[in-house]
């Protein structure tokens, strides 16, 4: 869960906080031409804190996709290692596409708070919060679920392939 903090604080936030301002300018008032244009105005009118408009809502799905991602992929692999499946390529990845559906649905209610948050109108993580369960009650904290589906699930898949792979790579190597 560190790591996701971490990756929160010097990396995701801010580039988020970008990517869904210019989504949101596209639709509107188009006064970003490019995303070196979109960081200097949201600086300049907002200040380096513009940049962490949705903080909490980053980190909270920040922290909990990795803590999912990991430990569902961890609790898969045990519990095949038990009853001596093989671990080879195709299982990594299912491994992998399971860890990635069971991190959508875990943190897609922060996913939906952060977007939100760092919308054009912006808001804080608990007027986002109350915004979307006003609107569409429970089930607006899921909405956007099957888009962000298509990618973990394939993602997730890929990932712990590869990594599967290089730690095979490696793991002689440092013996």
């Amino acid at each position: 869960m560190a790591s996701g903090v971490v990756a929160s604080i010097f990396a995701v936030t801010p580039s988020e906080r970008v990517k869904t301002a210019m989504i949101d300018d596209a639709r509107k008032a188009k006064r970003f031409q490019s995303t070196f244009q979109a960081v200097q105005i949201i600086l300049r009118e907002h200040g380096m804190v513009g940049l962490y408009r949705g903080f909490v809502g980053t980190t909270l799905k920040q922290a909990s996709a990795t803590a999912f991602r990991m430990g569902t992929y961890n609790i898969l692999k045990d519990w095949e290692r038990a009853r001596e499946i093989e671990q080879n390529t195709a299982t990594n990845f299912a491994n992998g596409a399971v860890a990635g559906i069971v991190t959508t649905y875990a943190t897609q209610p922060f996913d939906t708070i952060k977007t939100r948050s760092q919308s054009v109108a912006g808001a804080s993580a608990i007027d986002a919060f109350k915004s979307i369960l006003a609107e569409a009650g429970i089930r607006g904290f899921w909405r956007g679920t099957t888009m962000r589906l298509g990618r973990t699930i394939f993602s997730g898949g890929i990932l712990f392939t590869v990594y599967e792979e290089v730690a095979a790579l490696i793991h002689p190597i440092l013996r």
